[in-house]
């Protein structure tokens, strides 16, 4: 009788539901570890620091992604911030002035506008300029200390959740 064949997502499937089962560590392995296995199926240790470097980088990439979405987004709302209390103001002056809201319409219809482009740019940005900013800010000094910050705290987090587990 011929030997079953496995996809490599049965593979993956299978493999995935063995470790849960049977590893104290949940889902995680160390490098050594994941290099072992790699080995005892036969695929080249250097390929598989190889994949390890570029799944790092990617991860790198998604997660810069993320960062300059919301950094987008925490801009439109100090931008909205802005517009509602200026134009608050201007039309409470221009009440004060002149008893109505006159020509106070003409600047929150102009920054109305902006804000309105502001607004679909940080909400609906195209994936073209998403990866564009996520490059300029993997880039920058920023991203570097803020994606150490939060390994860092991820870090700080498991230890402090195995401390609280024994």
């Amino acid at each position: 009788m011929p030997e079953k064949l496995y996809s490599k997502q049965d593979v993956d499937r299978i493999l995935r539901r063995a470790m849960e089962a049977s590893s104290s560590k949940g889902d995680a392995l160390s490098e050594s570890e994941i290099i072992r296995i790699a080995e005892e199926l036969n695929i080249d240790q250097n390929q598989v620091r190889i994949a390890m470097r570029e799944d790092a980088s990617i991860t790198q990439f998604e997660n810069a992604k993320i960062m300059w979405k919301r950094k987008k987004k925490q801009e439109f709302y100090q931008h909205l911030s802005s517009y509602l209390i200026i134009n608050g103001f201007l039309v409470g002056l221009n009440v004060v002035m002149s008893g109505g809201i006159g020509w106070a319409v003409f600047p929150i219809l102009g920054w109305g506008i902006g804000l309105t482009f502001n607004f679909i740019e940080s909400f609906f940005p195209s994936e073209e300029k998403v990866e564009k900013g996520a490059r300029k800010m993997m880039a920058s000094n920023k991203w570097k200390k803020l994606f150490d910050n939060i390994i860092d705290k991820k870090v700080i987090d498991s230890f402090l959740d195995n401390i609280g587990k024994k």
